[in-house]
């Protein structure tokens, strides 16, 4: 047996303990995202409906009546999202125009959302690590309140939800073979474009998944297998295009007449790299980022450096993904899924928007997860969730900014002070809580910028007119129909506004077409019957009115209108004993006391005026039936009793009872 030589050195092997995956329960994954939800977009509950959730939800008949037909077949607001219009509706019959419905499925979505990217990342056979973070990343980043907390982007959250189930589901099909998993993600595909058109990009991230996650080879089978879903694509793509350009969302020919080729392409260049910078620092937040102002005939510099500095990222990007290709698979992602927004083709008045970072933000988030996950040590896990944490309070505060469009818009005027979207988003808040001058002021200033939105001159119109000032109405009201052609209600107003002027033959043509184009709208048959009356074509006129009370018995003004053509006709005896029945239906209503009263002391018989007026001075708060008793009994030399009455009109805040009492040294 050898000896051994006891100065023989041995050597010692490094055996290498390989790191054990840590596998963490789906139930307390899914339960810590919905908790940080809740806790981070706690200030949601406070939030109304805010900018577009009005054309969408709270004034949307479709939405109201649960008009099935409209909302599966029609175009919304220069989209065709019938599964969203859909949901909407749903909440909106159970609990009518109360936004915390909305707000809590849009949470619950997001949640969702969240676990089942955590999900999608296991699937891609990423660390459990990098595939909580990039969860925990999604649900906390601010940039997706405007998704999360907007009533009307329930579409940001549904399609996504969709789009998801879709990807898992194809994932399983290609580990399996199994065609029900095919077919199924084939169902949740056709949902996702249902439910937003954005949804369409899903084919084209299947494929690189194929290739740069999965490590499969090109092969033939590989894209026929993506046929099918091409097909829905293609589809989907033509329907969101024509819904667009009837919206007249289309703003192809606006932005290529105001920008050169080479600086829509800086534009784009910028819009990238936005998404990219506010995914490290997702400060200034706002809901509009217009296209730049050209200084000096040029836009700004900041565009030009967007092209170097995009050059610079896409090779640092290319440099690092040939050791690693989930690098080019997070970059293809996050291209592919914004390249329909990304303003290649220009579409809408904004370069950028949070919301367009929905789905798209899985790619920067994971290349962040990526890196931290794969650091040694402890510190990759102490800087994700500080990241976490820090992200979860901006987005405390950044829901808060939905609170209302005054709220939400506000900051926005900081740094666009001049635009017109901005600006009319503000003087709508203002309209909405009824503080008209600084509504008009708002949106004027829109108007002045070149904004060319019939809503806003129609606006300013209608408000002109309630100032009594029909001239200027009508300058506004003309620039809305040149904006949108056969809008009754812009017809209505300009017919309300000769009407005032008493330029009856101008009024009727309006007038008219208003009742043809919406022909169940009293407001607009009131308008039109009252012009027929002072044109003295009473026969009409009355078949109009009594098709008002037919469709609407409670319709006091109709029954107001026909006594009122029968004074026209000098039937006054007429007109009196109708008054006077329309007093008995409704004694409340007080334009009836105001003619019947007018009507005696025209004839004379002032006490009967006298006597009606008293009545109505129960129901008058302003006092104007108190002044018009005084200035009865003062035409008839009674002062002291119109001086009685002047007093009671001016502890109502009559504004000419409290002149007349001044001028004459009377207290009240």
């Amino acid at each position: 047996m050898a000896k051994q030589n006891p100065k023989q050195k041995i050597e010692k092997i490094n055996i290498e303990t390989p790191e054990i995956e840590k596998i963490y329960n789906p139930w307390m994954v899914f339960g810590g995202i919905l908790a940080l939800v809740f806790i981070s977009y706690s200030m949601i509950w406070q939030n109304g409906f805010v900018w577009d959730d009005d054309p969408y939800i709270v004034l949307n008949e479709a939405v109201k009546t649960f008009d099935l037909g409209k909302l599966l077949k029609d175009f919304h607001v220069g989209n065709y999202h019938p599964l969203t219009m859909l949901s909407l509706a749903l909440e909106y019959a159970l609990v009518g125009d109360k936004p915390w419905l909305s707000h809590l499925n849009n949470l619950l979505l997001h949640s969702v959302n969240s676990y089942l990217l955590y999900v999608l990342a296991k699937k891609l056979e990423v660390k459990s690590f990098v595939a909580l973070i990039l969860a925990l990343f999604f649900a906390m980043h601010p940039m997706h309140v405007e998704s999360v907390a907007w009533a009307a982007e329930r579409k940001d959250v549904l399609y996504t939800f969709f789009l998801f189930l879709s990807f898992i589901y194809y994932l399983n099909y290609t580990k399996t073979a199994n065609k029900l998993q095919y077919a199924i993600s084939l169902l949740f595909f056709l949902a996702s474009c249902l439910s937003k058109g954005m949804a369409v990009v899903l084919p084209a991230l299947l494929i690189i998944t194929d290739w740069w996650m999965a490590g499969k080879k090109f092969s033939v089978k590989s894209l026929t297998d993506k046929i099918p879903y091409f097909a829905i694509t293609l589809f989907f793509a033509y329907i969101a295009t024509t819904a667009q350009k009837e919206a007249g969302a289309d703003a192809s020919s606006v932005i290529n007449a105001a920008f050169t080729a080479s600086e829509r392409f800086r534009i784009v260049c910028y819009s990238f790299l936005f998404y990219w910078f506010k995914t490290i620092l997702p400060l200034n937040l706002l809901p509009f980022y217009p296209y730049p102002t050209k200084i000096g005939g040029s836009i700004p510099a900041i565009y030009n450096f967007a092209v170097i500095g995009l050059v610079a990222f896409l090779g640092v990007m290319y440099w690092l993904g040939r050791k690693n290709k989930k690098i080019w698979w997070a970059v293809a992602f996050f291209s592919i899924s914004v390249s329909t927004v990304i303003q290649i083709l220009p579409v809408g008045s904004a370069i950028v928007a949070d919301r367009y970072y929905y789905l798209s933000s899985v790619g920067p988030l994971f290349l962040i997860a990526f890196w931290l996950g794969n650091l040694k040590g402890e510190f990759g896990k102490v800087l994700s969730f500080g990241l976490v944490l820090v992200w979860s309070i901006m987005t405390f505060f950044q829901t808060s900014h939905w609170k209302n469009g005054y709220t939400l818009f506000k900051p926005a005027e900081k740094f666009y002070p001049e635009d017109a979207m901005v600006l009319s988003n503000i003087g709508w808040y203002h309209l909405s809580q009824k503080e008209f001058p600084m509504a008009k002021q708002y949106l004027m200033r829109a108007d002045n910028n070149g904004f060319k939105n019939a809503d806003v001159c129609r606006t300013i119109g209608s408000m002109y007119i309630d100032e009594g000032d029909y001239q200027n109405a009508l300058i506004y009201l003309e620039k809305a129909q040149l904006f949108l052609p056969k809008s009754p209600r812009t017809e209505w107003l300009t017919a309300m506004a000769y009407l005032r002027l008493n330029e009856f033959a101008k009024a009727l043509p309006f007038a008219e077409k208003a009742v043809k184009e919406s022909p169940e709208n009293l407001d607009y048959l009131n308008t039109y019957a009252q012009t027929l009356m002072n044109l003295k074509r009473f026969d009409e006129s009355n078949k109009v009115f009594a098709e008002i009370i037919n469709k609407d018995p409670d319709n006091w003004d109709a029954y107001l209108n026909i006594s009122y053509s029968h004074k026209l006709q000098g039937d006054t005896q007429t007109e009196l004993k109708l008054l006077d029945d329309l007093i008995r239906k409704q004694p409340s209503y007080l334009p009836a006391y105001r003619n019947i009263g007018v009507t005696f002391s025209d004839l004379g018989r002032h006490d009967e005026a006298v006597q009606y007026w008293q009545r109505a001075t129960v129901y008058d708060s302003t006092g104007d039936y108190d002044y018009n008793i005084g200035i009865n009994y003062a035409n008839r030399g009674q002062i002291n009793a119109a001086k009685d009455w002047y007093i009671k009109a001016a502890r109502k805040g009559k504004p000419e009872a409290i002149q007349v009492l001044k001028q004459n040294g009377v207290n009240y």
